[in-house]
């Protein structure tokens, strides 16, 4: 996955709870993934996702799935309009 500078991600954690929303500027340039996930870049998510076994855990909880049907889209893609809306209505609570 190339990160596009113009793009905005929507990261989740669902380990720790965190979602943000950042750019692709911000993923290249801050601390943006080290924040979400605790690792320093996304190589290390890459291979935090295959081998950390309570991360895979915790995302097949959240996600309701079986460990087989993994994959990064849900924790790290480019941003929907549905992610964009649920952030807007979560700081605005």
């Amino acid at each position: 996955m190339e990160i596009n500078g113009k793009a905005i991600y929507f990261l989740e954690n669902p380990e720790t709870g965190i979602c943000k929303l950042a750019t692709g500027l911000q993923l290249k340039y801050e601390d943006t993934i080290k924040d979400v996930f605790g690792v320093a870049d996304f190589k290390d998510l890459l291979m935090m996702l295959k081998y950390n076994k309570g991360f895979q855990e915790s995302i097949c909880k959240a996600h309701e799935i079986a460990e087989k049907d993994i994959k990064l889209e849900l924790i790290f893609r480019i941003a929907t309009k549905d992610d964009l809306l649920q952030q807007k209505d979560h700081v605005s609570k």
